[in-house]
């Protein structure tokens, strides 16, 4: 297990979480993304969208948005950039469950590289044409 190859992408709100609010990941899912030996994949889009939810005020950060990007995409985590082959990839997507283009670019992502996506989205939890990895993530009443 771990190494350079890339076998799991981290869809955005795993990433956020495990940057944000660790605590809310199941134990086993936050000790797996935090294992520097585990070479994670994540799409620039997730970058993308923490920004755009920055700029709109949905998402407060500890410190500037361009240093919280460097600070929470650690060595261990590859960002994957969008390609011609996943845009297409986006709009072929069999049955899939979400009129979003941020799932579609994302799920491409995971496809195109033959990941295995890392979410807490129960949209995707079923979503038979992409490999998907779903958890629930820990509650504030859990963690007590």
């Amino acid at each position: 297990m771990g190494g350079d190859e890339v076998r799991y992408l981290l869809d955005s709100s795993a990433w956020m979480r495990s940057a944000l609010n660790p605590d809310t990941l199941p134990a086993a899912i936050r000790t797996f993304i935090a294992d520097p030996d585990e070479t994670l994949g994540l799409s620039i889009f997730s970058l993308w969208e923490v920004a755009k939810k920055h700029q709109q005020g949905k998402l407060s950060l500890p410190m500037d948005l361009s240093h919280w990007l460097k600070a929470a995409v650690p060595p261990h985590v590859q960002v994957l950039p969008l390609t011609p082959e996943i845009i297409v990839e986006s709009t072929r997507l069999p049955e899939f469950p979400v009129n979003d283009p941020a799932y579609q670019l994302i799920v491409a992502t995971a496809r195109v590289h033959k990941l295995t996506l890392l979410t807490t989205d129960t949209k995707l939890k079923g979503y038979r044409h992409a490999r998907i990895h779903y958890f629930t993530p820990v509650l504030e009443k859990e963690k007590r």
